[in-house]
């Protein structure tokens, strides 16, 4: 009797050996994923970021939610998929508003279970975000995904504005040499109030709202705000600093890059062209841009050379 239960200890042994050393089993560290910071508009995409990228491929996201009549919880597979180009997840939030929501990933190759990420938080609707300091700029519901090197415009001194919110621009005034060609810094306007700037356009880069709104442009938080920076045309690369101390909302800083217009998502309403009233006659340059505080996308266009 002693072989027949060496033998069934030893393949016991062996075989939970073997799981131990799965070399597909790699336990996510929910420290190494990371989450814009909350609240998130229903229905819009999201990107999740992780350290490696890897940890994210192949992986079910969900979010628990919480019913504030029943106090039930349930919990909902969210449509996701993995971008290469972003090196990210992109999830789908639900079309409908909760208060109590946790992001959960799955973990099968190890654990089997589902694992919470990020901080307990919540999805709004879209007017959440109207005049909120913390979320100022205009963000797309779809997340766009950085296209191929382009041919930036020749020059970048004018008005750029949101297709998604027409009352947002940024007048970009770029430093000069001697002959007249941009370089890449900006000359950024000086704010003396709250809601005023001097050397602003066309002599400085600064944020404002531009009256297309219906609204009175001066009382917009993204209204007379310094804009300090680079554009590098030649690298196609942009990082730009928005100065709204002078509401005592800091500084949000954003990198970005010139894209090619046909890299905008199909099926959604952006206002291009023109001024107020909207023109699409032609393609148009476009910049887009990330917040590195709220890790929130942001597209500007300008009307084609």
């Amino acid at each position: 009797m002693t072989k027949p239960l060496t033998l069934v200890v030893s393949v016991t042994i062996a075989l939970l050996a073997l799981q131990a050393c799965n070399p597909e089993c790699e336990s996510i560290p929910a420290s190494n994923i990371e989450l814009p910071p909350g609240p998130y508009e229903k229905g819009a995409e999201l990107a999740i970021f992780a350290n490696p990228s890897e940890l994210l491929k192949g992986r079910d996201f969900l979010l628990s939610v919480r019913n504030i009549n029943t106090n039930n919880t349930s919990t909902i597979t969210l449509e996701s998929r993995y971008e290469e180009g972003l090196e990210a997840a992109v999830v789908t939030l639900p079309d409908e508003i909760n208060q109590d929501a946790t992001f959960l990933i799955n973990d099968p190759d190890c654990s089997g279970q589902l694992i919470p990420i990020g901080t307990q938080t919540s999805v709004v609707d879209a007017s959440f975000f109207v005049d909120n300091p913390f979320f100022i700029t205009p963000t797309p519901p779809l997340i766009i995904i950085p296209s191929p090197p382009i041919n930036p415009p020749l020059k970048i001194i004018n008005a750029w504005f949101s297709p998604n919110n027409r009352d947002y621009c940024i007048w970009f005034k770029p430093d000069e040499d001697e002959d007249g060609n941009e370089k890449p810094n900006l000359i950024p306007a000086i704010a003396t109030s709250p809601m005023t700037i001097t050397n602003g356009p066309p002599n400085g880069s600064a944020e404002l709202a531009v009256g297309c709104g219906g609204n009175p442009a001066t009382d917009r938080f993204y209204h007379a705000n310094p804009v300090s920076g680079i554009v590098d045309k030649e690298n196609n690369y942009i990082r730009i600093l928005i100065d709204r101390t002078s509401k005592g909302l800091g500084i949000e800083e954003m990198v970005g890059q010139f894209i090619n217009p046909d890299m905008l998502p199909p099926n959604t309403d952006y206002s291009t062209g023109g001024r107020c009233n909207p023109d699409g006659s032609k393609k148009p340059n476009i910049m887009l841009l990330t917040s590195l505080q709220t890790g929130r996308q942001m597209i500007l266009w300008r009307d084609a050379d």
